[in-house]
């Protein structure tokens, strides 16, 4: 690999650490739906627990990335929603 520093490569192209933490909170969410999806399917017993235990790693996991992102303030709160023909006050 070619020897390169940080401060090289251009602002718009590298990542930004909150882009990468709000990325990887979605990715972890559908994770832990994936998991409860597959544990509700499953027929075996022992199969379902597996899955349990894959989604409480993920939240465990996702509860200390939430964390981290409130802290550093990286949490991005969408907008609210107005239906149309509402009044905006």
């Amino acid at each position: 690999m070619p020897i390169s520093t940080p401060s090289s490569i251009p602002p718009g192209v590298k990542l930004q650490d909150d882009v990468i933490a709000n990325d990887l909170s979605l990715k972890i969410a559908s994770l832990i739906m994936r998991a409860a999806g597959a544990a509700s399917e499953s027929i075996r017993t022992d199969v379902g627990l597996l899955f349990i235990q894959f989604q409480s790693e993920k939240l465990a996991f996702a509860t200390r990335l939430k964390h981290l992102m409130r802290k550093r303030g990286w949490i991005k709160v969408p907008p609210f929603y107005l239906p149309p023909g509402s009044r905006h006050q």
